[in-house]
């Protein structure tokens, strides 16, 4: 019986969501990134240009001492580095460095296969359906992505 109210909903899609995410994130390189990490990973990309460790810091909804241990764990692992802002010396950019951008690259390849191997396993009125889904699980997720104002942040990293 398909959820009746709101609530019952978002029951219903919140472990859902939650499962998808943990099988998909399973299967990906053995060095095994945190969200933030990651999603650190994903703005350097989509700016297309270094980003300060304050804006980093804005878009993930942490404090700056947060962000700087998040970029310090990535610069050890050669995926960001870290140089003055030439506009502010005062003020801090990361960059993405290529190890970065061929690392993440490899994380979307090998999870879109998972993924396209087991959306194979589905029938076609399956896959209609998650694929008619989509516009609608972006609108849920926003535009961001992380434009959760009203929701507390359950921790940083």
């Amino acid at each position: 019986m398909p959820p009746q109210g709101l609530d019952e909903l978002a029951d219903a899609l919140r472990p859902l969501v939650f499962q998808l995410y943990y099988v998909t994130r399973r299967h990906g390189p053995q060095i095994e990134l945190t969200i933030t990490q990651a999603s650190v990973l994903r703005h350097l990309v989509s700016a297309g240009h270094p980003m300060r460790m304050t804006e980093l810091a804005e878009a993930e909804g942490v404090q700056l001492p947060s962000m700087t241990n998040v970029v310090t764990r990535m610069q050890r692992l050669d995926l960001v580095k870290r140089a003055p802002d030439p506009v502010d010396g005062r003020a801090t950019q990361v960059h993405l460095t290529p190890a970065g951008e061929q690392f993440l690259q490899r994380i979307v390849q090998l999870r879109n296969e998972f993924l396209s191997h087991r959306l194979s396993t589905l029938d076609a009125d399956d896959r209609a359906a998650i694929a008619d889904a989509l516009p609608a699980l972006r609108r849920l997720v926003g535009k961001e992505g992380s434009s959760w104002s009203a929701a507390p942040r359950a921790g940083t990293d």
